[in-house]
């Protein structure tokens, strides 16, 4: 099972407009809780479940530069790099009835990392 204590993870861009969003983890048990922020969010948290084979099922919340409060619920998969880093990729969807979007993540030591956390 993927472990995510004390791992930071940034995001990939999905769309053009996007920028990276940097996560730091901590893990305890079963709960993984992480702070994260970006270019276009001022503050985020999450928390959540992992289940046997590493899968994380989580709710966000976050304010963004726009002082908006957004919230939301997603699902992340990971996979064991052949570096020993992970890569999450699942998706994510807003409590306001915004539409899925998919995320890609790696860990901070992934060779595919291109942005310095």
């Amino acid at each position: 099972m993927a472990t995510y204590h004390n791992k930071k993870f940034v995001s990939v861009p999905v769309h053009d407009a996007d920028s990276p969003i940097f996560f730091t983890c901590i893990q305890e048990g079963l709960i993984v809780h992480a702070t994260y922020t970006g270019e276009e969010i001022q503050c985020g948290r999450f928390v959540g479940m992992v289940n046997q084979h590493g899968e994380l099922h989580f709710t966000y919340h976050h304010v963004n530069t726009k002082n908006e409060l957004r919230s939301g619920e997603g699902r992340l998969f990971p996979e064991r790099l052949s570096d020993g880093s992970l890569k999450l990729s699942g998706s994510w969807q807003g409590m306001n009835g915004w539409a899925i979007e998919s995320m890609l993540c790696y860990s901070q030591s992934a060779n595919k990392l291109k942005t310095s956390v």
